[in-house]
């Protein structure tokens, strides 16, 4: 296949987890406990719960009764352009109906809810595992059905880091899982950079898969979106990208890279157009006040940020040729967000193509190049 010849990976598609899956792929002893489909509290619409929680996190709250009648309208014309993959459950097959419409040869596949409901500070860790691995089998069993096309990616129990490490080993080994995925904002309250993850950092780098963060709208645990409750605008313009910036930089000063010097890690799903001033507002501090941190840097942040690190653009992003002019081309990978009602399915491929500015060796390498290295695929 080939878009205006061009090849596409796309670097961050998502399922629509069936409404059975906990159920059917628990083991026993936590089914009576698995994520459900439940009517939120005074609406009359259904949404998941678990735990005695909604999700995404808060959306029973009464700030939000609003807001979800009006973002999640299935008459709206963002919801109606998915009727026939809705009827077909989201399945692989309508996955890759949508590819072939989009042009896209091979995607990259992350879940939706899979990680919110692991998403909660007091979790118990083992029903946090259980959960991690149930939807990475289930995840794994759906790619399988085109595996040269559909890649999965796994997520990760964080409440015990040892059960982490284990699923990762497990889903990269035995399931095929190309990466594994991870929250922008914090677990726990712990940094990124905090010394208990240098396990799943040197697990990623033995794997040789790179590691995704890939923030949701909030959280039961800290989470820059909880602040925003009123206000669905504010809060989903801010919190992808302010708590990737977080997450990238405290990656990059904690001393992570140079102390994993081959891991490679993505910042998806939040934009690209941050990323020049950011690189270069850590530059800066660097430069005035390095000295004095706890972590002695060896290079400048946005050195290290070029050796490891990978964004994905918006395809309709109209700033992403300063972002090429000011960073380079070689770390930008594309993303269509399908089947969620924020992407630009159908025509997210055509937005990408149409955004001026850009050479063709640029899209060349947004559209396959960058995300083949990134991912390790031929």
């Amino acid at each position: 296949m080939a878009k205006q010849g061009f090849r596409i990976i796309d670097s961050d598609m998502h399922v629509m987890e069936p409404p059975d899956l906990w159920r059917e792929h628990l083991p026993a002893k936590y089914r009576d406990r698995a994520p459900r489909i439940s009517r939120v509290p005074g609406e009359d619409r259904l949404t998941w719960s678990f735990e005695g929680r909604f999700f995404p996190a808060f959306t029973d709250h009464p700030k939000r009764a609003k807001l979800n009648k009006a973002r999640f309208d299935p008459e709206h014309e963002k919801f109606r352009r998915y009727d026939d993959a809705l009827a077909r459950r989201f399945d692989a097959k309508s996955q890759l109906d949508a590819m072939d419409e989009e042009g896209i040869d091979i995607a990259v596949t992350f879940r939706t809810i899979g990680s919110h409901v692991i998403a909660i500070d007091d979790l118990d860790p083992d029903l946090e595992a259980a959960l991690a691995g149930a939807f990475n089998r289930w995840l794994a069993a759906r790619c399988a059905e085109d595996p040269d096309r559909l890649k999965a990616t796994a997520v990760l129990p964080l409440q015990n880091i040892e059960h982490a490490v284990a699923e990762a080993r497990h889903a990269a080994r035995e399931l095929g899982h190309v990466a594994l995925v991870l929250p922008t904002n914090p677990v726990r309250e712990r940094s990124w950079y905090h010394e208990d993850y240098d396990a799943i950092w040197r697990t990623a780098c033995d794997l040789g898969v790179p590691v995704a963060f890939h923030g949701i709208q909030g959280a039961y645990q800290e989470h820059l979106g909880n602040r925003y409750l009123d206000n669905l605008m504010l809060m989903h313009a801010a919190a992808h990208p302010v708590e990737q910036m977080l997450c990238l930089g405290g990656m990059i000063t904690g001393g992570v890279f140079d102390r994993f010097p081959e891991l490679r890690v993505a910042y998806l799903e939040g934009s690209c157009g941050w990323l020049s001033w950011w690189l270069w507002r850590l530059d800066e501090e660097w430069e005035k006040v390095g000295h004095a941190d706890r972590v002695q840097l060896a290079m400048r942040p946005s050195e290290y940020f070029g050796r490891h690190c990978f964004v994905a653009v918006e395809p309709d992003e109209v700033v992403l040729p300063d972002v090429v002019d000011r960073v380079g081309d070689d770390c930008l990978v594309i993303s269509s967000d399908w089947p969620h009602d924020d992407s630009g399915y159908p025509h997210s491929m055509d937005n990408f193509l149409a955004v001026e500015g850009l050479s063709k060796e640029t899209q060349r390498k947004v559209l396959w190049d960058n995300c083949a290295r990134l991912y390790d695929l031929a």
